[in-house]
């Protein structure tokens, strides 16, 4: 089985990549880095006391999700929320790729991924939901994790960078009401039900409950108020 990287979060006195790119995701899901506003290297450096080095590698990690935009002798900015429109049809996009990841993944599946795939769907149950990112995070990167383990697991490397380029679906927050999670429960119910078409050994059914959740949220982002 292979299973994605999750990348741990660190204090912002380790010179780490990685700590700063979870810093500053934080500031831009809670709202604390607005739509439109510049992100100058030095300023955010000095702010979470770090050298220039892993603001600029963080920021161009971010650039590749669409949640910050590199304007021509302008430097960074923060990226104009997605719109509803834009979300739906990110949807769809996935709608058409992880059904057949699923079906794919499922007949492959061993022992170790399923219980994997269990792993993070009690994780999506436990974790908080809000009414800040960090409270909510650990949520988020349960929910991913699960597609994630599915895509790794398909068998066709190509899949799994296809699906990989959805990673800036982070942006996902803009479904939250006041940054609380509010289709935790369902989402986690239809994980649920993906997870026991694997324990069945069922690829049609793994297929048609992944297809199942996606539209459902599909549903989720259009009735978004």
């Amino acid at each position: 089985m292979q299973t994605p990287e999750t990348p741990p979060f660190v204090n912002g006195r380790q010179v780490l990549t990685d700590g700063v790119h979870e810093a500053l995701l934080a500031m831009l899901v809670d709202g604390t880095l607005q739509p439109g506003s510049p992100m100058r290297t030095e300023t955010l450096a000095q702010r979470l006391q770090v050298s220039a080095t892993p603001v600029r590698e963080a920021l161009a990690r971010l650039e590749s999700t669409g949640m910050v935009r590199r304007v021509a002798r302008r430097g960074y900015r923060v990226a104009e929320l997605p719109t509803r429109e834009e979300l739906a049809q990110l949807v769809e996009l996935r709608i058409i790729l992880e059904p057949a990841n699923t079906e794919r993944a499922c007949r492959l599946a061993d022992a170790e991924l399923i219980d994997a795939l269990a792993d993070t769907v009690h994780a999506q149950r436990q974790a908080p939901t809000g009414p800040h990112y960090e409270n909510f995070k650990e949520f988020l990167q349960a929910d991913w994790a699960f597609h994630s383990l599915i895509a790794a697991n398909t068998g066709n490397p190509f899949l799994e960078q296809a699906f990989n380029s959805f990673n800036g679906y982070m942006q996902r927050y803009r479904m939250f009401n006041d940054h609380v999670i509010s289709d935790a429960q369902e989402s986690s119910a239809e994980h649920a039900a993906i997870l026991n078409a694997f324990r069945d050994a069922s690829p049609a059914d793994a297929a048609a409950a992944m297809r199942h959740h996606l539209e459902n949220l599909l549903t989720r982002v259009r009735g978004q108020d």
